[in-house]
Order: structure tokens, then sequence, then C-alpha cells
């Protein structure tokens, strides 16, 4: 089991930051306009969100850690509409500004179509009633930087977050197993009962199944106290967990064993 030395810090942040990421090539030269392709998205570390809505906790973690650029969120509970009212009406998350935005057509995203799902033990993805079959599906992405210098050392300069309005499980197939083969470096593991998901993410769920199946698993996770952790992954013992979304639980982090 991982340990954190009594004398150190122990929040989640704190021991995520010797891991440190130096900021992706692309993200530190890009203006607004710039030719970016979704590979640029994906080159650096990424932090995956599935059923995410608008919960910063990953990001936050993130950024104050220093160790991920770019975030994945994913959740097909959003309309556009919404989204972007959201991110008008507010910095979405605190110390930090738009520079820019880049809205995707699917062929950027997935050029070689969708892949069909595969998983012997799986089930039919089908989205629950809930979702507007009118909403057309989107992947918005937007580019954040920091107000000021102040703090330089407390957190990254700049950081993008997307929002793919999608299943977080079929998406976890498609992009990381399938399309790109890249693992995301930490993923926010919550199930949410009965808000509208078909299948759970944690222990025993489509996508854990998806993820033993094709070895794409994260080196992190920070799992929600109502979620079973996936096997193969051990609790980073004496570390403060971090709250977040709708209910506020408790999240810990997570290491890859196996």
């Amino acid at each position: 089991m991982c340990t954190f030395t009594d004398i150190e810090k122990k929040d989640i942040s704190s021991y995520l930051s010797q891991y440190k990421e130096e900021m992706p090539e692309w993200l530190r030269n890009y203006s607004e306009g710039a030719k970016v392709t979704f590979p640029d998205i994906l080159s650096g570390r990424v932090g995956y969100y599935p059923g995410s809505e608008y919960d910063r906790n990953l990001i936050e973690v993130g950024l104050k850690a220093q160790s991920v650029h770019s975030f994945l969120y994913v959740d097909y509970g959003i309309s556009k509409k919404d989204l972007l009212n959201h991110l008008s009406k507010r910095s979405f998350i605190k110390g930090y500004h738009s520079i820019g935005r880049i809205e995707w057509e699917e062929k950027d995203i997935m050029p070689n179509g969708q892949y069909p799902l595969n998983i012997d033990n799986g089930q039919p993805i089908n989205p629950p009633s809930f979702v507007d079959p009118n909403e057309k599906p989107y992947c918005i992405t937007e580019i954040m930087e920091r107000n000021t210098n102040k703090g330089k050392n407390l957190s990254v300069e700049r950081f993008a977050v997307t929002f793919l309005f999608a299943d977080g499980i079929a998406s976890y197939y498609q992009l990381f197993c399938r399309e790109y083969k890249k693992t995301p470096w930490i993923v926010l593991l919550q199930d949410h009962g009965t808000g509208g998901n078909y299948d759970k993410f944690g222990k025993g769920g489509l996508l854990d199944a998806i993820i033993m199946k094709n070895r794409i698993r994260p080196e992190f996770v920070l799992c929600a106290e109502n979620t079973p952790i996936w096997n193969g992954y051990v609790l980073v013992d004496g570390l403060s967990p971090t709250t977040g979304g709708m209910h506020n639980f408790e999240r810990q982090l997570f290491q890859k064993s196996l």
C-alpha cells in the first residue's frame, strides 16, 4: 500500500504534485483561432470524468497538483444551451478566465467512425429516457488561463476542459481503447444511483469490464465513497479525502497496483 509520510502535507493535490506535468506545447502556444486538433487535446495527461455535470473537483485537484492540463468531462444530461449559459455566467474555475473555445464535429473526434462495443459480459448501451432525443450531440473545448501571475507556483498557467455530450462508458471505449489507444492519467469515479445512468461506473459495471478487457487502466482514480473501486487499485494511505459533486461526497485517491 502506498504511504505518505507524516511530515508532508496530506491533501491529495500535494501528493500528486510529485508528478508535475509540463504544459503541452499546443496549449503553451495557443491563441484564439489557432489550429488545434483533437489529438492535441489528448497529447498530454488527461483527467477523465464520466457523468461529470459541472463538478469542478477533478479539475481543482489536477490544477493545484500541476499534474494535468487537459480534462474530458462527459455527460449526456447537459444540453448545449445549458452548458453555454453556465460558462457565460461565471468563471468555470475560480481564478481563471476563458481565452478561447473550440467546437468539434464528430469527424474531428472520431475520424474512423464509431466502433461496435463488444464486451462479452456487457449490455446494449441505450441512453435513459430523460435524455432529450432532439438534443444534438456536441463537443466543446474551453481554453482557460490563470487571471494573474500571483500564486503562479500554486496552480497551472493554462488548462483545457472538453465537454462531451455523450455516454461516459461508451466514450471511454471509443476514445481511449479504440481510436487513440491512450490511457487517462486520472479518472474521477462516482456512481449516481438513480441519477440517470443505465449501468454503474464502479467495480462490477460495464466500464470496469471495458477497462479490464482492454487493459487501458488509469494510473490514479479519485473514487467517491459511494462507489466500489475497481480491482487492481490500492488506497493511497494517509491522505485527507477531497469532496465534490452535488452531494459533496468524499473522494479518496487510489493508485494502480497491478
